[in-house]
């Protein structure tokens, strides 16, 4: 295997590259804790382990595949690994960087059902801000379904996720700021012209747009 194939990926059809790695390990985790009977933290990597499989199936450009794929593994072990009660500002970290990085995901899984438009074929200025008043409202929804699932986990798998209103408030403060970082990216990936699928395996100059 040479550093390009290395880095791009492609290995096989089964493992394609360094992202296939780690979402097996996110994956790997719910299976362990399962296996443990810690049911909670189980069924956190499951969630966030099926939010990369269906990033995997959807096959999206690599860079925004890595990005969801990272940002899943970041929440999962950070609740697993009682990195938010360790680390101060692991929270406003992962509430900042998570909805950055799924919001534009969203929108692209969107655009491959023909939903919204694919970024690569829009290109005047009114369509760029409607990219971004999309992507910052999926982001922001997605933050708000999260506070949703904190709650819900609390009561009904004993976590301890949620610290109460202002701890809901402030993490939604950072999930807007994330999710309007998160499209103005989207945007600067409209206009260089990047499609919503992964690059068609060997080649650089061509990006695939058919689903």
């Amino acid at each position: 295997m040479d550093a390009r194939r290395l880095v791009l990926g492609d290995w096989t059809p089964v493992v394609r590259d360094g992202i296939d790695v780690l979402r097996l390990v996110v994956l790997g985790g719910a299976v362990a804790y399962a296996v443990a009977g810690r049911t909670g933290a189980a069924v956190v990597l499951l969630v966030m382990g099926a939010v990369t499989v269906v990033a995997r199936l959807v096959n999206l450009p690599r860079v925004y595949d890595l990005a969801v794929t990272a940002g899943m593994a970041l929440q999962g072990f950070g609740e697993t690994l009682g990195l938010y009660d360790r680390f101060v500002r692991f929270d406003d970290l992962v509430h900042f960087t998570l909805p950055m990085l799924t919001a534009p995901v969203v929108y692209i899984a969107l655009a491959r059902l023909d939903v919204v438009p694919d970024p690569r074929d829009e290109t005047h200025l009114r369509h760029y801000v409607g990219i971004a008043v999309v992507t910052a409202a999926l982001g922001v929804t997605i933050g708000a379904l999260w506070e949703v699932y904190e709650w819900r986990s609390d009561a009904w798998l004993g976590t301890q996720l949620s610290e109460g209103n202002d701890d809901t408030n402030g993490d939604l403060v950072r999930d807007t700021l994330g999710s309007l970082a998160g499209a103005a990216l989207l945007v600067v990936w409209a206009r260089f012209g990047w499609g919503s699928v992964r690059r068609i395996p060997g080649v650089n100059t061509h990006e695939e747009v058919s689903a």
